[in-house]
Parts: C-alpha cells; sequence; structure tokens
C-alpha cells in the first residue's frame, strides 16, 4: 500500500477544533444515514485518534491511536478512497490489530470515508452496523458526502489560517519600515479580498465575524500608519471591486472573480469614482487607500 499522506499540524490562531466539526458531521450522518454506530478521528502525524463518536455503548474506542494502513481507518487513510467491510471478522482485505476494540462495540460491518483536503488526508469517519450485512451504496454515499463536506470545511479553514499568518507577516514588515512595500501592499490587498471572499461563503457565523474582524485590522495596515477618517463611504461591493483594481485587474476579470456582469462591475467603477471625486482607476485605488477604505 501507499505511505499514508497527512498534514501538519495546523497553527490554530483562529481556528475553531476540528474534532468539533467532525462531531457535528457526525451528527448530521446520523440523521441522513439512520447507521446505529458513527465514529472518526482526525489525522496526526501518521496516525488518527478517535475522538468523535455517535451511538456507541461503551468507551472502548475512544481516543483508540489507528495506524495508517492499519484495519478499515488505516487502509481509507493510506488509500484515500472509501473502504467498507461487510463481514468484518473473517475479511482478508484488511489487517485485524483493532478485532477487540471493534468486537467490543458489537460492529460486524464497517465502511470508512478519508477526509482528504488537498491531497492530504485530515480525518476519517466511519459507519457501522451491528448487523452482518453490506452497508448499501446509498448509505456509503453519505457517509462519503459528509467526509467532502468535512474536508471544504477543513480547507476553509486552512485558508484562513494562512491568511493571518500573512497579515502577521505584513504587521511585522509595517512595524520594522516606514512604509509598505508594493509586494507587501499587494499581499495585504490579496488577504483582505480572500477573507471577504471566505466570510461571505462560510455557513459558520462565529468564523464569519472573525473574518470581517480581520478583514477591518487588515485595512489599517496600509502606509504603515492609521488611515485618515473617511470622507465617502463605498458599499462592501465597492470595496471588493477597487480592491481588485488595486491588484491591476481588468473590470472583466474582476466580474470573473466577484461572480458580476461586465456592466455591473461597470457601474460601481463609475459609482465609487464619483464617491471619490477622481477621474481614473489609479487616482481612485489612491485616494481610497489614503482615507482607509481599502488596504
Amino acid at each position: 500500500m501507499n505511505s499514508a499522506r497527512t498534514d501538519p499540524e495546523p497553527s490554530g490562531r483562529l481556528r475553531p477544533s476540528d474534532d468539533d466539526a467532525l462531531r457535528a458531521q457526525l451528527r448530521l450522518l446520523q440523521i441522513s444515514t439512520g447507521l446505529p454506530i458513527l465514529f472518526g478521528g482526525a489525522v496526526h502525524g501518521q496516525d488518527m485518534i478517535l475522538s468523535g463518536f455517535v451511538g456507541t455503548r461503551s468507551n472502548i474506542l475512544r481516543n483508540l491511536v489507528i495506524s495508517s494502513e492499519c484495519g478499515v481507518g488505516g487502509r481509507a487513510i493510506a488509500e484515500q478512497r472509501p473502504v467498507s467491510i461487510a463481514d468484518y471478522f473473517v475479511s482478508d482485505r484488511i489487517t485485524h490489530d483493532y478485532d477487540p476494540q471493534v468486537a467490543g462495540e458489537g460492529i460486524e460491518s464497517l465502511l470508512a470515508a478519508p477526509v482528504v483536503v488537498r491531497g492530504r488526508t485530515r480525518a476519517t469517519m466511519y459507519g457501522g452496523l451491528r448487523v452482518n450485512m453490506p452497508i448499501g451504496d446509498t448509505v456509503a454515499e453519505q457517509v462519503m458526502a459528509g467526509a467532502r463536506a468535512l474536508a471544504r470545511e477543513i480547507e476553509i479553514r486552512d485558508e484562513v489560517d494562512r491568511r493571518i499568518e500573512l497579515l502577521e507577516n505584513a504587521r511585522d514588515a509595517v512595524a520594522g519600515s516606514a512604509g509598505v512595500s508594493a509586494s507587501v501592499s499587494e499581499g495585504i490587498t490579496e488577504s483582505y479580498l480572500a477573507l471577504r471572499e471566505i466570510a461571505a461563503h462560510t455557513a459558520d457565523p462565529a468564523l464569519e465575524a472573525q473574518l470581517r474582524a480581520v478583514g477591518e485590522k487588515l485595512r489599517t495596515l496600509t502606509a504603515g500608519r492609521t488611515p485618515t477618517a473617511a470622507r465617502v463611504q463605498l458599499s462592501e461591493r465597492e470595496r471588493d471591486v477597487l480592491g481588485y483594481v488595486a491588484l491591476g485587474c481588468r473590470n472583466a476579470e474582476i466580474a470573473e472573480r466577484l461572480s458580476l456582469s461586465l456592466e455591473t462591475v461597470k457601474s460601481y467603477m463609475r459609482n465609487l469614482m464619483g464617491k471619490l471625486d477622481v477621474h481614473s482607476r489609479h487616482e481612485a485605488v489612491v485616494e481610497a487607500r489614503r482615507q482607509g477604505l481599502i488596504p
């Protein structure tokens, strides 16, 4: 088998617990699949630690360490594909390192679905039956859909952590110099726009609030000074459009990035240039930054 591909530990700056996200997904799967037992855990290094449980009768699985390539879950980690075993205890498709724990929960059939993020296995979710029969394709697809949903959530959290690291690096650069270099300024603007887009699409209100708070901090990092009091007010979309203008994007590219029509972008540009009382895209960016409206 291939070696398991796992991710380094997340930084955890603003990151909620990934184990909590996994438990929430298991609870959703209990409703959608009707499986009597669901459990899972996050991958750390070459091993997975079981930390989420729905429908268990004992603590025998709690904090169990699953090694890569061992058992159903280890094989799912290593191969990065779902593994389903209908007759667990006589199967020759897996190792039987964890038979006592599986037997302790009365599990006869087991499905493991890996949570793969950018080519790395970050967690695995299991669904089990206490009878010797295959887990149906419909139920298996629901478990795999749950694994994909958890992967998307972890990917969003990874991106937030990456952007926060860029923010901290930018803050250090501002503190160590009289101004901000073009590359640092561009990085701040890119991070600002990325965080705003993530905030617009996340279903987690707490995470959305955190992202928007970080976005406001990013706006204060321009020119290494506190921005002047803004004379005008730009809408959120006008700020987004102007942020991409600051990155050198043309209207067509802005429209594609923001899922807007070209005419809508042009309308935003006319409105914001009128508000700022400027006559060119460059002047609009300079004036907006002077007022602290964009990074």
